[in-house]
């Protein structure tokens, strides 16, 4: 299943959600989709250009290979729909360039944003003048400051030249003598020869674990030398590193199982209490699947607290702390946009499993909130449709109780003890009640 799991199932919050009228954002427009995957391609060929001016012989010509596999695949993006083409999102993102451009006369004038459906508080520079913004950062951010804080970061990788010193990283690595001697040793070696690659594979993402960890505490620091000669108050740059910590560490409050009861004890299909039966991994044995790779060295963010320590550091007015308040009307409105939109993003990636779990969550905090209700029929829908043709795999996890919380082990446990019938059962009730 895909990695997107990982960070869903501890930021979906649905308090504070409530409509019966919300009308998720156009999908379908194909020929924006169009007109904006011309202009991604003209700037492209603007870009390979300024690379031919720059660098030269094998060096210019793995830099252009990285970067054409990059932009064919974020140009598929644009095609599929990927990203919001709303001119609301567009506005706010230009406002606060135009404020960072006006107080920083070394930023090119030609970046472009876009608002990428996915879910997780990030954002992304790709060295190209090409940055994303999640809508995440739209739905878990708290105001119009934290938002430019984030710029600033992406920023600040951009200028700093990451992403290509990352791709030259690579090609000096490759070209070494060193290196062609290791892999020759280790091509002839018939002995053992798993394990040296294993270490070899290690080592490599060690290396490159301590260099993105240089690289962020570098974008920290130039992000906030932009940032600091705006009108944007100061105390905002570390309070967006917090609630990106939050929402990379928090789990949720988890299904309760009287929301099962609840929610599934239908007029024509009373609930059954062997529905929530679970595997029995009590003698489970965990150290057979014990990591082989230290995470905290191959981690490429170094922990928060270690980046506001080193921006603190730096920038003595940092240690005077301040409350969030409310963004602008503007931005409140995208803030609330963005939190109606995760489950109609969830259906767009097809994470039908996890939008079932959203919206059972959202129904045990807003119990007659039919929002919830229309979704929960849609998503059913979907899994109704996928276990008739054999694909539910595709969009539900297997239970994996190395990965997965106890509430989500539960879940799953509960959507594959129901067969055929029930899921239609269930789908035809809720998709009836949503209509």
């Amino acid at each position: 299943m895909k990695q997107i799991f990982a960070f869903i199932l501890i930021a979906l919050s649905f308090q504070g959600v409530s409509s019966q009228t919300y009308i998720p954002l156009d999908t379908a427009n194909l020929e924006v989709r169009k007109q904006a995957s011309t202009l991604f391609l003209s700037n492209e060929k603007l870009f390979y250009k300024e690379l031919g001016q720059e660098y030269k012989g094998g060096e210019r010509s793995l830099i252009k290979k990285r970067f054409e596999a990059i932009n064919k695949a974020f140009n598929e993006d644009i095609l599929k729909g990927q990203f919001v083409f709303d001119p609301r999102f567009d506005k706010l993102v230009d406002s606060i360039m135009t404020e960072i451009k006006a107080s920083n006369s070394t930023i090119p004038p030609d970046f472009k944003f876009y608002i990428s459906r996915n879910l997780p508080l990030n954002a992304a520079s790709f060295g190209n003048k090409n940055f994303v913004l999640n809508m995440g950062a739209f739905c878990y951010l708290q105001d119009d400051d934290q938002l430019a804080a984030i710029i600033s970061h992406e920023i600040g990788h951009y200028l700093l030249k990451h992403t290509i010193k990352n791709i030259q990283h690579h090609y000096f690595l490759n070209k070494s003598s060193e290196m062609k001697d290791q892999m020759y040793e280790l091509k002839n070696d018939k002995n053992n020869q798993g394990a040296k690659a294993y270490t070899r594979l290690k080592n490599l993402l060690y290396e490159d674990g301590r260099l993105n960890k240089r690289q962020e505490l570098e974008a920290d620091s130039l992000g906030y030398e932009i940032y600091r000669k705006t009108r944007f108050k100061k105390s905002e740059y570390l309070n967006n590193l917090r609630l990106s910590e939050m929402y990379d560490t928090i789990r949720p409050l988890g299904l309760d199982v009287q929301t099962y009861k609840k929610v599934f004890n239908l007029p024509q299909l009373p609930f059954k209490e062997e529905w929530l039966k679970k595997e029995d991994f009590s003698n489970y044995d965990y150290s057979r699947f014990k990591d082989r790779y230290n995470e905290d060295s191959i981690s490429s963010h170094p922990e928060t607290l270690e980046r506001i320590a080193a921006l603190k550091k730096l920038f003595p007015e940092l240690q005077k702390m301040e409350e969030s308040i409310d963004g602008s009307p503007q931005f409140m409105k995208l803030h609330s946009i963005a939190r109606y939109e995760r489950l109609p993003n969830l259906m767009f990636q097809e994470e039908y499993g996890v939008g079932v779990y959203g919206c059972l969550l959202g129904m045990q905090e807003n119990e007659k909130d039919a929002f919830y209700t229309e979704w929960l029929g849609k998503f059913f829908e979907k899994i109704y449709d996928a276990r008739k043709h054999y694909t539910l795999n595709r969009y539900l996890d297997r239970i994996n109780p190395k990965n997965q919380s106890e509430s989500y082990q539960q879940f799953l446990s509960f959507i594959w003890n129901l067969n055929l019938s029930e899921i239609k059962a269930i789908t035809d009730y809720y998709t009836k009640r949503g209509s």
